[in-house]
């Protein structure tokens, strides 16, 4: 990630060297002046201009910032990162890179019950951004302890708290890498050509604007519909539809398997190697979403996966009368982390848990999103 930061660091400073040189009178001598004159002017008219628009809390600022970071990664990975998808293989390491990428913002979240590691990042932070410690709620969230950042049910937060530190964090809670996730969903599902616009929320004609969806498709039959991500959003779409014509499908992001944040710790459950490497084989193919890992891991041994030495494997399992080593309260049919179940669980448990090698119970899922089963060109 510092090799992507470093490029886009050395891009702004390129552009504020042209303008430090422009902006300076001494620079210019002789028939030069005139250019200065011109710069100087213009430069007059653009800072009023700019003032009026607040175009400059629209790239950094506390209101909406969440979405600034969002943005700023999107620009990375799909605004310039596309250029580099060339063939197959190109797009295959890009899914690769997604799927590890968004492994990292799960890993970000994991501040929200860690007072340890969210109050060195608040730290760090105000010594980059220098305004950030004269915000509000800088210094009550620094010296919080607990949970933040969750739903209600969860948090120990007050709500004013929860709310600063969203705003911290590239949008909490999945709202980021789902984005990120259904572009390379269709990408593999290879329903057609894919057009991001995740960077374009807003459509701007002379007297009017227009929201689009998250994404077009143009498939291969020559059609063209719209992508949105996540529900709710049934009358933006409907409106997009209205105005352009364009069908409108929404997908699914409550229900899907992508990601699933563990009960207990509440930390979120990321993809494992095995997921991430057949994911983006795109010769690899899927015929269910769901995977067994005692029966189809060849990252770890059965005896390591039983013994909860994978941080990935999920455990998701009812309770079963005639099987003894379900009778806990964890045999709830949730996902969980696997070694949280393990370290929970009365030792007894633990070992009839260990020893059965329940197949049922211990998995992991590909990233899948219902709602284009209509426009799938074919199995992935």
């Amino acid at each position: 990630m510092d090799e992507l930061f470093d490029a886009v660091t050395k891009a702004v400073s390129h552009l504020r060297a042209l303008h430090s040189i422009f902006q300076k009178g001494s620079n210019f001598e002789g028939e030069d002046a005139l250019d200065y004159l011109v710069y100087d002017s213009n430069l007059k008219c653009l800072k009023e201009t700019i003032g009026q628009l607040d175009l400059g809390d629209q790239l950094y600022a506390r209101k909406g910032r969440q979405m600034i970071l969002a943005d700023l990664l999107e620009y990375i990975l799909i605004g310039r990162g596309y250029y580099s998808l060339k063939s197959k293989e190109d797009r295959e390491k890009f899914v690769r890179l997604t799927l590890h990428f968004v492994n990292l913002l799960m890993c970000y979240e994991m501040m929200t019950v860690s007072d340890n590691v969210r109050r060195k990042f608040l730290n760090r932070l105000a010594r980059e951004v220098k305004e950030i410690k004269g915000e509000d709620y800088y210094a009550e969230l620094k010296d919080f302890s607990g949970k933040v950042g969750l739903t209600e049910k969860e948090t120990d937060a007050p709500k004013h708290l929860n709310n600063y530190f969203d705003s911290l964090l590239p949008k909490t809670a999945g709202g980021l890498w789902h984005e990120l996730l259904v572009y390379v969903f269709l990408i593999r599902t290879d329903i057609g050509y894919v057009i991001p616009l995740l960077l374009s929320q807003r459509l701007i004609g002379r007297k009017d604007s227009l929201i689009p969806p998250d994404f077009l498709v143009i498939t291969y039959d020559k059609n063209l519909y719209g992508i949105e991500v996540g529900i709710k959003k049934e009358i933006q779409s409907g409106s997009f539809s209205l105005q352009s014509n364009i069908p409108t499908a929404t997908i699914d992001t409550i229900n899907s398997r992508s990601s699933d944040r563990c009960p207990i710790c509440k930390r979120w459950i990321p993809f494992c190697e095995l997921i991430i490497r057949n994911y983006s084989d795109f010769n690899k193919g899927i015929e269910g979403w769901e995977v067994r890992c005692l029966a189809e891991c060849d990252v770890y041994t059965k005896e390591e996966i039983a013994s909860g030495d994978c941080p990935y494997t999920k455990y998701s399992r009812s309770q079963a009368a005639t099987l003894e080593h379900t009778h806990h309260k964890f045999a709830d049919g949730l996902h969980y982390h696997y070694r949280c179940v393990l370290n929970k669980v009365p030792l007894t448990i633990r070992r009839m848990i260990v020893a059965a090698e329940d197949t049922i119970a211990l998995k992991t899922h590909y990233p899948y999103y219902s709602g284009l089963e209509v426009l799938t060109r074919k199995t992935i």
